[in-house]
């Protein structure tokens, strides 16, 4: 019997972070996925542009081409592939702004065509006319694709059927590459945290930041709470990064006194292994994303900054006190108060790290990944062919 054949619209680009993801997919035995998405972040700066994943995956992807008017997008050839009907359904981006999307949803639902969107759903509250806008949206689809459990909660208070929103979470690792950083490094002889190894609070610490460069991840606020530090006890911090606020960022915290590392860009998974086997702990200010399930694959616990409504759903996987800690949002001094809380104990910050690790593998890997997603498409096509 042929596998169902599903047009796949990649979420946000088929960037580097994707990679592990679309293997898994592609290897599927169950649906027969048609890949399509952006190679590029073409809506930000040349600055700010996020890694491709592979050639050889690339290949397996159609270009997905796209028009933009300030926020309002138009993909090309979405509609056309609904109206022609060659595939059992459709995944497509859930972005409002994204009018092709809109037209999209009305060509499936005159032509009898199963609709599927991905994206954040709700990333907090709303109400009014936002509210009644998604509503309207997410009407027109099949079902819906999200990356929390909070979007489901969200959108089922509001009365979208919950079976209609199927959780997936995210993913950047294969489960191969899920692990402490500070015990893969040691066997091999690298280089990892004095404290680890010493179980010396009194050693210096290393913190790790990795995320974009951008005034929207407030990274000044990071300086400031190192700055007010005594210097005896002032972490190191790494800065895995690139970004059009870096030259500024780099007078920051040199400003403040702070011994920061800015390293750039880094993509290469040893590279970044061996960055974390050297950190005791990674903070998220600002707005959260994969930066947490990165550091949390690592088996390094994180301090993130608690309701930033730019926060993705990842941010869902610190739990205060189980596998991380929150610093209370856009306050210096409650950061520097739960770091140094956090860098005083070295058994506290093992076992976050440990727990970090326990729930990245529950959820957070390319194959529980691709799992959920091929069990939200059994539960959303079965559903669809009910629809009277």
């Amino acid at each position: 019997m042929a596998r169902p054949r599903i047009y796949f619209v990649v979420q946000p680009t088929v960037a580097h972070y994707r990679e592990p993801l679309l293997r898994q997919l592609l290897e599927s035995s169950r649906y027969d996925f048609d890949l399509v998405g952006r190679f590029k972040n073409s809506e930000a700066s040349s600055a700010d542009t996020i890694h491709s994943a592979a050639e050889d995956v690339l290949d397996k992807v159609r270009p997905l081409r796209f028009s933009a008017v300030r926020q309002f997008w138009w993909e090309h050839g979405q509609v056309r592939e609904i109206w022609r009907g060659e595939h059992d359904a459709y995944v497509i981006a859930g972005r409002i702004p994204t009018v092709s999307a809109w037209v999209a949803s009305a060509v499936a639902a005159l032509r009898g065509r199963t609709l599927i969107m991905w994206g954040h759903g709700w990333k907090r509250p709303e109400d009014g006319l936002k509210r009644r806008i998604r509503l309207a949206f997410y009407r027109l689809t099949d079902g819906l694709l999200v990356y929390g459990d909070r979007a489901k909660e969200l959108g089922s208070s509001y009365g979208v059927p919950a079976e209609k929103i199927q959780v997936i979470y995210n993913s950047i690792y294969p489960e191969s590459r899920i692990g402490a950083a500070r015990e893969m490094a040691a066997s091999a002889g690298a280089e990892t945290s004095p404290r680890a190894a010493d179980d010396d609070a009194g050693s210096p610490a290393t913190i790790i930041y990795s995320s974009r460069l951008t005034a929207r991840h407030r990274l000044d606020l990071l300086a400031d709470a190192l700055g007010g530090m005594d210097a005896e006890v002032r972490p190191k911090v790494l800065i895995v990064g690139e970004g059009a606020e870096r030259p500024r960022l780099e007078q920051v915290f040199a400003a403040h006194g702070v011994d920061a590392e800015f390293l750039g860009a880094v993509y290469d998974y040893a590279e970044l292994r061996a960055l974390y086997a050297q950190a005791d702990l990674a903070v998220s200010v600002g707005g959260a994303g994969l930066n947490v399930t990165q550091a949390m694959s690592f088996g390094v616990p994180v301090l993130a900054e608690d309701g930033n409504p730019d926060s993705s759903p990842e941010i869902e996987a610190v739990l205060e006190g189980v596998t991380g800690r929150y610093y209370q949002s856009g306050d210096a001094l409650s950061l520097r108060r739960v770091l140094a809380e956090l860098l005083a104990s070295p058994e506290q910050l093992r076992h976050l790290g440990e727990a970090s690790l326990a729930v990245v593998r529950d959820r957070y890997t390319a194959e529980k990944h691709a799992e959920a997603i091929q069990n939200a498409l059994d539960v959303l096509l079965s559903r669809a062919a009910r629809r009277p």
